[in-house]
C-alpha cells in the first residue's frame, strides 16, 4: 500500500496526506463520517493536554536552568602559576 501512495503522491509528507484523505473520503462513503469527527474531536483534546504538559515542563526546566547544564559542570581553570 506505501508503494501505491507513493507513487501516486511522491514524498513520505504527501504519502501520509494521501492516506489521510483516502481514510476520510471512506469513513464519509462509508457513512461514520459522524464517528470520524469524533474520534479526530477526542484525539485533539489528547494531543492538547500532551501539548501542555510538555509546555510546562519545558518553562519548569528552563527556570531551573536545566538548559545551563553544560556551564555548570565546567570547572573553573585556575591560573598558570609555573
Amino acid at each position: 500500500m506505501r508503494a501505491v501512495l507513493a507513487l501516486i503522491a511522491g514524498g513520505p509528507e504527501r504519502v501520509s496526506l494521501s492516506a489521510a484523505a483516502i481514510v476520510a473520503i471512506v469513513f464519509v462513503l462509508a457513512g461514520h463520517g459522524w464517528d470520524l469527527a469524533r474520534a479526530a474531536w477526542h484525539g485533539s483534546l489528547f494531543v492538547s493536554g500532551f501539548v501542555f504538559v510538555w509546555a510546562v515542563l519545558a518553562i519548569v526546566g528552563n527556570a531551573a536552568g536545566v538548559a545551563d547544564g553544560e556551564a555548570a559542570t565546567q570547572a573553573p581553570k585556575e591560573p598558570d602559576h609555573g
